[in-house]
């Protein structure tokens, strides 16, 4: 069983997810250009971990973005849990968070992860426009979905 709850990003277990995170993210795209680690222990930021059989496999965050909105950020499951229902509880208890606060969650995901695209429509995201520093990158799809 999947077991998901909100961590200190700095914490032992916050750091080894954030390092296969970006060392994944450099793998497929050669850099890590996500948001760093202390930027998910802002205030305000929501940092959640996974555990399954007692072990961090996943992590992801939701970070302000502006009123109403927050931004889907960093989500991460390590390739040797994929396809047990880690991903998609980790979506669900970000979301259960975020409907406290946000009326809509955004996120912007690149095309060297269709594992991670197919999550996000699975758990009902619809494509929308890049914004910001993704705006003109090819390599970058940005989604949305209304709580």
């Amino acid at each position: 069983m999947v077991d998901v709850k909100a961590i200190n990003p700095l914490c032992d277990d916050g750091r080894s997810l954030f390092a296969r995170l970006s060392q994944e993210q450099i793998d497929r795209y050669g850099r890590d250009g996500g948001m760093p680690l202390e930027g998910l222990a802002k205030p305000g930021v929501i940092f959640v971990a996974a555990f399954l059989n007692g072990e961090a496999v996943g992590c992801g965050a939701i970070v302000p973005l502006e009123t109403g909105i927050g931004e889907l950020s960093r989500i991460f499951v390590d390739p040797s849990a994929r396809r047990n229902g880690v991903g998609a509880a980790i979506m669900t208890a970000l979301e259960n968070q975020a409907a406290e606060k946000y009326s809509r969650l955004v996120l912007e995901t690149g095309v060297a992860q269709p594992e991670s695209i197919a999550l996000y429509e699975k758990c009902g995201y619809v494509s929308i426009p890049c914004w910001g520093k993704s705006a003109d990158n090819p390599k970058s799809r940005c989604y949305e979905k209304c709580l």
